[in-house]
């Protein structure tokens, strides 16, 4: 009876994950959080199927039978130190600064050490049984001397996980929507964890993981009706409905700014993309300090347009003005913008165009502010002479 659970339990989470994965499949979003993300519904995917094709081999007898269980057995505890490492991973990188540290110098593929760890005695335990083998005569799997090394490592990374997630909660780092996730995320993996010690070898850690993940999804899909992931700017979306809005109460003072990271391409080419993550992260942070420190009478709304492009829509009582904050936000990136960690330095460029709205027709300014940005970025190609934005 308990085998039957198990299967359908693993049944539930497998029908779980593909259908996250089918909705994720469809977001343009491809940025380290959302790679994590979905790496994690695989290996989950993957070491369900595991589970279910190990129990389908309990009572069979005969040594055939025994080495495929002994080696799912192998393999699905060495997975399941993966999947508790690219969680923890994935948890962290939700804090910004935290991520930053995380991807500086060696700390990323030292978070990887317990898993590859586990990973290769797990291997051993092929041959020594060490975690885990199959019966002889039942094909169950028997817990080994050093079965306990498999849970400390896949729960050191759960409750790591959950400690993050506890910690940001009590600081308010959470909106008040992402609550009720967040709690389930910093308490449920470590109360599966023991049920799973109180009852050996059924699924309640990956179902549970299953349903979290569901839910982190739903709040992903949430967020992206009005904000950027990786920036925590207002989307696309939200810019769009925002310029509508103002250009149809009163487009008299409304000026649309385009700004984009010159030569972002080499540097995802020459860095890697964490560092193209890091150097958005890096112009959404200057930008978000130029609108808060200018005091002139308009207002700003920032949004990242899409790539490596920015957008600001401001209302302002003259040209000057408009101008005026136009010319800050060069000047905060020729004195202040530079990504700089172990892994790369490199200074930030960027070009900066605008356009005045003469009508409530939003693609009219749009188009305007992307030609003046098109002239902007070729004036400072020409000045670059084809440099990368590196220094």
């Amino acid at each position: 009876m308990q085998v039957m659970y198990d299967v359908v339990y693993n049944i539930i989470t497998i029908i779980i994950v593909l259908y996250v994965l089918y909705k994720v499949k469809y977001t343009t979003d491809r940025q380290t959080n959302t790679i994590l993300f979905i790496n994690i519904l695989w290996a989950t995917a993957l070491i369900s199927s595991i589970v279910i094709a190990s129990d389908l081999l309990v009572g069979r007898s005969g040594k055939i039978y025994t080495f495929a269980q002994t080696l799912l057995i192998d393999i699905r505890y060495g997975i399941s130190g993966i999947i508790g490492c690219y969680w923890c991973i994935y948890i962290m990188c939700e804090n910004p600064k935290r991520r930053k540290w995380l991807f500086m110098g060696n700390r990323y593929y030292i978070m990887h050490i317990p898993a590859f760890f586990l990973m290769i005695f797990s291997l051993e335990s092929f041959f020594t049984g060490h975690i885990a083998y199959a019966d002889s005569l039942t094909n169950k799997i028997v817990a080994g001397k050093y079965h306990f090394v498999q849970i400390a490592v896949t729960y050191f990374y759960f409750t790591a996980a959950s400690s993050f997630t506890l910690v940001r909660l009590i600081r308010g780092k959470y909106d008040r929507s992402y609550w009720p996730t967040k709690v389930l995320f910093s308490f449920l993996p470590c109360l599966a964890g023991i049920a799973h010690l109180l009852i050996a070898d059924v699924g309640f850690v990956w179902i549970t993981l299953a349903l979290l993940l569901m839910m982190e999804h739903v709040d992903f899909v949430n967020a992206q009706v009005s904000t950027d992931s990786l920036t925590k700017l207002n989307n696309r979306g939200a810019f769009d409905r925002y310029l509508k809005t103002s250009l149809a109460e009163d487009y008299v003072n409304v000026y649309l700014i385009m700004i984009d990271v010159d030569f972002f391409k080499q540097i995802n080419d020459t860095y890697g993309h964490i560092e193209g993550d890091n150097a958005l992260i890096e112009t959404a942070k200057l930008l978000k300090l130029v609108c808060s420190l200018n005091s002139e009478p308009k207002s700003c709304f920032l949004a990242r347009y899409g790539g490596d492009e920015f957008a600001i829509i401001m209302s302002a009582h003259s040209p000057e003005i408009a101008e005026g904050f136009r010319e800050d936000i060069v000047h905060l990136f020729e004195s202040s913008g530079r990504v700089d960690s172990d892994g790369a330095n490199f200074k930030i460029n960027i070009s900066v165009g605008m356009a005045r709205a003469y009508s409530d027709d939003e693609k009219e300014l749009i188009s305007s502010a992307d030609s003046a940005l098109y002239m902007e970025k070729k004036r400072n190609h020409n000045l670059l002479k084809g440099g990368s934005g590196a220094r």
